[in-house]
């Protein structure tokens, strides 16, 4: 099934948080994972001037101090790019979707996505021709796929963007495109996603049956609301479909509920808690 065909009414989390503290008392760990632009990076024109919310820089190294917790960022960002932008120490950092994860010394790339490296270059060279002049367009080569950035581009040429953007991709059976806000990710057709990612830092880089809480703003984020239907899943801004649980309004608000989730979730003793993969 898919995200969309499990799409629900998501209940508005900022005025419940109270609701989750049962949820927490009960479980000795919790594996957070968070997307980054729009979610603890506010959206911006320019995708090179996102930094981390000075709001949330506190509550999240906080949480990834914390014995008892496992913090991720999950990116559609290269890895680098996503490492340098939040730049805090014990996060794991998973970039270009879930394809590439880093987790202390342990690294994981998606062998098929790898495989594909050389034909991207192609791709990319037939993307930079056909969309040369069009101005307040983007190419972003981020190793393991490309971004199409559109945002800057005047509204009535956007559905040109998407239509070459496809027809372009299109001509090779190894990719495909998919639209997220002002922008087309060009993707390898790999049988991995942000779901598949949050499975494998779960089982490599946490302790054992952790709680799961997944926070993104983002329709590649559907992939791993979907994928953790016994976590905790959380969509932020304004109501669209979503198979996420619960919804927050906005960067700010998950700077709150950060702040709240140190708070409610009792600290564990040291002593008791092995990290995994730091």
């Amino acid at each position: 099934m898919t995200a969309l065909e499990q799409a629900r009414q998501p209940v508005d989390l900022l005025a419940n948080f109270e609701s989750l503290a049962p949820r927490l008392s009960g479980v000795s760990h919790v594996a957070l994972f968070l997307d980054f632009d729009g979610t603890i990076s506010r959206i911006v024109p320019v995708p090179e001037e996102a930094q981390l919310d000075s709001g949330i820089t506190p509550s999240l190294q906080t949480l990834a101090d914390r014995p008892d917790f496992s913090v991720a960022v999950v990116s559609g960002r290269a890895l680098a790019d996503v490492r340098d932008r939040v730049g805090l120490k014990g996060v794991i950092y998973a970039g270009n979707h879930g394809l590439e994860i880093e987790s202390g010394d342990a690294c994981f790339r998606e062998p098929d996505a790898e495989a594909l490296r050389r034909e991207l270059r192609c791709v990319l060279l037939q993307l930079k021709l056909a969309l040369c002049e069009t101005d307040g367009l983007e190419i972003e080569d981020k190793g393991l796929t490309l971004s199409v950035h559109f945002r800057r581009v005047t509204e009535p040429l956007h559905d040109w963007v998407r239509s070459a953007t496809c027809s372009t991709v299109g001509r090779s059976r190894s990719f495909s495109v998919r639209e997220g806000k002002m922008v087309l990710e060009v993707f390898p057709r790999v049988d991995w996603n942000k779901g598949r990612a949050v499975k494998w830092i779960a089982r490599h880089a946490a302790p054992s049956s952790p709680l799961l809480i997944y926070i993104g703003d983002d329709i590649s984020d559907e992939d791993a609301f979907v994928e953790i239907p016994e976590g905790i899943t959380i969509r932020v801004g304004g109501l669209s479909d979503t198979a996420a649980q619960y919804r927050l309004p906005d960067v700010a608000a998950v700077g709150l509920f950060l702040k709240w989730l140190d708070q409610a979730k009792p600290h564990a003793a040291r002593a008791n808690i092995q990290r995994v993969g730091r």
